[in-house]
């Protein structure tokens, strides 16, 4: 299959990709572009490092550190339910939150990864929206990846670095957002190519530029939406209006509508239909002779 058109075509390949991996627990992630593009699969730290190279943070490991608990100190009320030893979680929230961190999203769930692969992508925009499938021989336990990253803060320069480059870690689930989505994460301990690494397997699948909005609809169908995604009484509240305004759009046009028809019975009563109506490109009215009934509406263009 050369691009994915429905989500039943992505279920598919799921399905054939899962084959070749022996069944085991598949992770995903969206991205508004692929390869193609010149995207890889690469956390925002390691992408933002090529832009400020001489930015301490991104160049110092311990400045690094050191950095992420000041802004924690700042901004206690997200982290007070977090131990300051759990850098792990720490580290999870923080991504969530679009801080520059270490880790790349997945997701357990390819409807998620479909509507982020989608979510700021229309029709002829110039993106040409990816789903990744990954599989890694082993997941690790959020917690205990607390040793290896004391371990890869604290180390000096030039110290033989007995880590993996990179690492699949269960994400916590301190947070709706993170629970909603499904939410777990690779942990990148350097800048290296995933695809070269062998405890991961890769499949990228492009989707169809022309079903990006029944894709979309498809979604909302299945109860994947920003509301869920993004699960917030701010979002709830533009939902609504949303639907308030939607609301008063329909009965806006009911309105016309009848009135546009007591017009036109009116101006039928009075020997013919008023050419007002048809200079101003109006509804067209068809009127069942004997019923009298209202039978449909064509606009004239």
């Amino acid at each position: 299959m050369d691009k994915i058109h429905s989500i039943s075509e992505l279920l598919k390949e799921i399905m054939e990709f899962k084959s070749v991996v022996s069944n085991e627990q598949i992770y995903y992630r969206g991205q508004k572009n692929g390869i193609k593009a010149g995207w890889t699969l690469l956390p925002t730290f390691y992408r933002e490092r090529k832009s400020y190279p001489d930015i301490s943070f991104y160049s110092d490991k311990h400045e690094e550190l050191n950095t992420i608990y000041k802004f924690i100190e700042k901004n206690y009320d997200y982290f007070k339910d977090i131990a300051f030893h759990d850098l792990i979680s720490i580290i999870n929230i923080l991504q969530h939150y679009g801080f520059p961190t270490r880790v790349l999203d997945v997701t357990q769930n390819p409807l998620v990864a479909l509507y982020f692969a989608l979510e700021e992508v229309k029709k002829n925009d110039g993106n040409e929206p990816v789903i990744y499938l990954i599989y890694a021989e082993k997941s690790n336990a959020g917690y205990l990846i607390n040793d290896e990253l004391e371990k890869f803060y604290n180390e000096e320069d030039g110290q033989k670095k007995k880590l993996n480059p990179m690492i699949l870690v269960n994400g916590c689930v301190l947070s709706e957002r993170i629970r909603n989505q499904k939410g777990d994460f690779i942990l990148y301990f350097e800048e290296e190519d995933i695809n070269a690494n062998r405890s991961f397997t890769i499949k990228e699948l492009q989707i169809s530029t022309d079903s990006i909005e029944s894709l979309k609809e498809e979604l909302k169908l299945l109860g994947i939406s920003e509301s869920t995604i993004y699960p917030s009484l701010t979002t709830e509240t533009r939902r609504l209006k949303e639907q308030l305004q939607k609301s008063a759009r329909q009965r806006d046009i009911k309105e016309k509508v009848k009135i546009s028809m007591s017009k036109g019975l009116s101006d039928k009563k009075e020997g013919g239909i008023n050419d007002s109506v048809l200079e101003d490109q109006m509804a067209a009215r068809k009127f069942l002779d004997k019923k009298k009934m209202f039978a449909e509406i064509n606009i004239k263009k």
